[in-house]
């Protein structure tokens, strides 16, 4: 199940050093709930560009119940705007935002895409990669290629 998808999340974001192992959830967002190889879970963030270690199994659902996660995990507002201007994903696919949204934080429904979760995961962890180092405010220069 979501070959694919663990494989991108494998290669997009293997640079953070966890072995991923299974994707447990995703959100219509593009957020992942993933186990690596020792059985620790991991909350990856596709708009913050951040991967969160969780802990446990009981540590995941503590998190996952958080109210604000729930809020952001639905994105009911978010998924309703972008249903009326993308339509309906389809399977395998999720709503997200344009490499450049995410590098500014700016998440207006313009800047809004849908696109198959295994890509999104991929170029996610490749940003994240690219910009890890650089300071708060760092000008970046985003070029898209095939």
């Amino acid at each position: 199940m979501r070959a694919r998808e663990l494989a991108a999340l494998r290669q997009g974001w293997g640079w953070s050093g966890v072995d991923f192992v299974e994707i447990e959830a995703h959100s219509l967002f593009g957020h992942v709930l993933a186990i690596d190889a020792l059985g620790v879970y991991h909350y990856l963030d596709p708009e913050l560009l951040s991967l969160e270690r969780l802990g446990d199994e009981k540590a995941a659902q503590a998190h996952m119940a958080l109210r604000e996660t729930q809020i952001i995990w639905r994105a009911d507002a978010h998924v309703e705007a972008a249903t009326e201007r993308l339509g309906a994903t389809l399977v395998g696919e999720v709503y997200g935002f344009q490499p450049k949204a995410l590098v500014e934080g700016d998440y207006a429904t313009d800047n809004m895409i849908r696109l198959p979760l295994a890509e999104y995961i991929r170029f996610t962890g490749d940003l994240a990669n690219q910009i890890k180092d650089l300071p708060e405010g760092a000008q970046v220069s985003i070029k898209v290629t095939d």
